[in-house]
């Protein structure tokens, strides 16, 4: 299941190496993005060739990694998007890979201190002063970078326009990845944990020593044992897990989803109803952000589909099985595949649907 976490965005983040004598659809760049604290972030740019500009900006920021060439085609979960032509940037997060700074693994998203909110509000600032564009960003993931959109809400910079945030945890310990309802999912916790935390220049698998993960568990005995004489406290999330078991003042500076009360921006929330990783945060965000949306900024859209299955290889079922009153899944392509453009297009100024 965490190798289906990475492998949700690796048709965008990890490109395959491009054919020799073939010719991306894709200017490639990376920079440095500083940050108000001075921190800088690895940040790849890929431009559209042959797309008449000025385009618009569409970000994704991730603890997964990011490409290191361009691609040799369009990334099919992106190709309904780039019809319509955007700048795709795409960001490790702080402490990830060439990333300066600490990973903290964490959802709080305080304004007022460093943040993924601030971090966002900054990568903003510096694309849109730097790189030649519209002056327009919008911002989307899935999971975990499905949070790194969503909290952009918080704090939104003028410039950010639209936010599709797809399965965004909110609440850690309520419903959302590591627990359901506090009950600790010890495999996926301690196995994640490990893979974002272990070493920063690489997502690390856990290597267990027998094919049966579930009798390693049982046989490892209690929860303590897996630092005693696994990790002897080298993943600090992994630490902070056990130490905080009941739903405390910890837990609920990590549920960020508490300072949300409006829907600034245009956004659309997509939930699956068969999610067993984040079942709690799109609806938690659609009735937050609905307390305050004179402008009907606040869109949800969910249907029968796991985490991420709107990005899946047939984009978007979820949407369209929602949108369309549960229609064929052969039927899928001709309603789904639009939504999300479309709405991205509507605010940012694309080529194919005008703003």
């Amino acid at each position: 299941m965490l190798r289906f976490l990475v492998a949700v965005t690796a048709a965008l983040l990890l490109p395959g190496a491009t054919a020799v004598g073939a010719e991306s659809p894709f200017q490639y760049k990376e920079v440095m993005v500083p940050m108000r604290d001075g921190v800088r972030l690895q940040t790849v740019i890929l431009t559209p060739v042959g797309k008449k500009g000025p385009l618009p900006i569409l970000l994704q920021r991730t603890p997964y990694g990011v490409p290191e060439k361009a691609p040799e085609k369009i990334p099919a979960s992106v190709q309904e998007l780039e019809d319509d032509g955007y700048i795709l940037v795409l960001q490790n997060l702080r402490g990830r890979f060439k990333s300066e700074g600490t990973f903290e693994l964490s959802s709080q998203a305080d304004p007022k201190v460093i943040s993924e909110t601030t971090d966002a509000y900054d990568t903003i600032n510096w694309l849109v002063k730097n790189v030649p564009c519209n002056g327009k960003v919008g911002i989307l993931g899935v999971s975990y970078l499905g949070l790194t959109a969503a909290v952009t809400l918080l704090h939104p910079h003028p410039a950010l326009k639209a936010v599709s945030e797809q399965a965004a945890p909110v609440d850690w310990w309520m419903n959302d990845d590591f627990h359901h309802f506090g009950a600790l999912r010890l495999s996926y916790s301690f196995e994640y944990a490990v893979m974002e935390q272990a070493d920063k220049n690489k997502n690390s698998h856990f290597e267990f020593s027998v094919y049966d993960t579930y009798q390693w568990y049982l046989d490892a005995g209690p929860v303590k044992n897996l630092n005693d004489k696994y990790l002897h406290n080298s993943v600090p999330y992994w630490n902070k897990l056990l130490a905080h078991a009941d739903y405390d003042d910890f837990w609920k500076r990590e549920a960020w989803i508490r300072q949300l009360h409006s829907a600034p921006v245009p956004s659309l929330n997509v939930a699956g109803f068969w999610d067993q990783e984040d079942p709690w945060g799109p609806w938690q965000i659609f009735r937050h952000s609905a307390e305050n949306d004179a402008n009907h900024n606040n869109y949800l859209v969910a249907g029968p589909g796991s985490m991420g299955s709107g990005r899946a290889r047939r984009p978007r079922v979820l949407e369209a099985t929602a949108m369309a009153g549960m229609i064929p899944r052969e039927s899928s392509g001709t309603i789904s595949r639009p939504l999300s453009s479309a709405i991205f297009s509507t605010v940012m100024g694309t080529a194919s649907h005008g703003g």
